[in-house]
């Protein structure tokens, strides 16, 4: 187990998405509304073993996590972060504070692990990533899942453009976020190795009072007074776009959420996966 360290806090922890801001935990709800039925869906498709090792790791608020702990009663569901102050009154869990930039486990700990909206946000995603695969037992399960502003950089509205690259500038600069990371994932598992790599995506839009909606406007909230700090916006873009997404005729997909698992198979030669790739009903899975 570890705990803060300086690299870390100066990222992701000391930015305005760190957990210490008076509104982050009704920020985390709306992150929760909008991705744990994907979550969910992704979890009730995985073959999972009996009684299994599940960790989640950065669970936020803890949603996902308290879940688990219900749709697995016989589970040991470890769930980590980095400032666990969500995460102490939910029953069924075993809480940890966890640095996910630095902290290990010992291999073969976990039956499932499960990893969402922390990646995008690290410097080290790539070998946190090759590390959870060493996490994880032969026949488990590695289920990551992120957030891609890709959409919004393709608007053709000029307003919701601006606001959405200012956003995407102010994330690389204070905290260090790749916001089209996600959409490398099902080949990031490939490329280790595993096994049965599938992955789901979810749109996200803005302007019609979606779970998704209410993220963005949340997450923007948020980010205003870094936004106008380091000039990236005025006052008046901020306004314009407060306008824009209240207009009754806008509405504009602005992000996807993405789901990505593979299965962790190992023979004599380490992690061993398989290649070929077939689609059903939205998710893409390769068998």
């Amino acid at each position: 187990m570890t705990t803060t360290d300086a690299t870390e806090e100066s990222g992701y922890t000391s930015s305005y998405l760190a957990d210490q801001h008076a509104g982050q935990l009704a920020r985390l709800r709306t992150l929760e509304r909008a991705f744990d039925p994907l979550s969910q869906a992704v979890f009730n498709q995985l073959d999972i073993a009996p009684k299994p090792a599940i960790l989640d790791l950065g669970a936020g608020a803890g949603s996902l996590a308290g879940w688990l702990s219900k749709r697995y009663p016989d589970a040991m569901v470890t769930a980590t972060d980095i400032d666990t102050r969500f995460l102490v009154d939910i029953p069924g869990l075993r809480v940890m504070t966890h640095n996910a930039a630095t902290g290990d486990f010992p291999p073969a700990s976990f039956d499932v692990v499960h990893v969402r909206a922390l990646l995008c946000h690290l410097n080290e995603r790539e070998d946190i990533l090759t590390r959870a695969v060493t996490w994880v037992r032969s026949g488990g399960w590695l289920v990551i899942e992120d957030v891609s502003l890709q959409p919004s950089l393709r608007t053709a509205n000029p307003v919701f453009r601006k606001v959405a690259q200012a956003g995407v500038t102010l994330l690389e600069q204070t905290v260090g976020s790749d916001m089209l990371w996600a959409d490398t994932l099902p080949d990031g598992l490939r490329e280790r190795g595993l096994a049965r790599v599938g992955h789901r995506t979810l749109e996200g839009r803005i302007g019609d009072n979606s779970p998704a909606d209410t993220f963005w406007a949340a997450t923007t909230a948020q980010a205003e007074p870094a936004l106008l700090k380091c000039g990236l916006l005025s006052q008046g873009d901020l306004d314009a776009m407060v306008n824009l997404r209240a207009d009754p005729g806008f509405t504009e997909t602005a992000l996807t959420f993405i789901s990505a698992w593979g299965q962790v198979l190992r023979n004599e030669n380490g992690v061993r996966g398989r290649a070929r790739v077939t689609a059903a009903k939205g998710m893409h899975n390769d068998q």
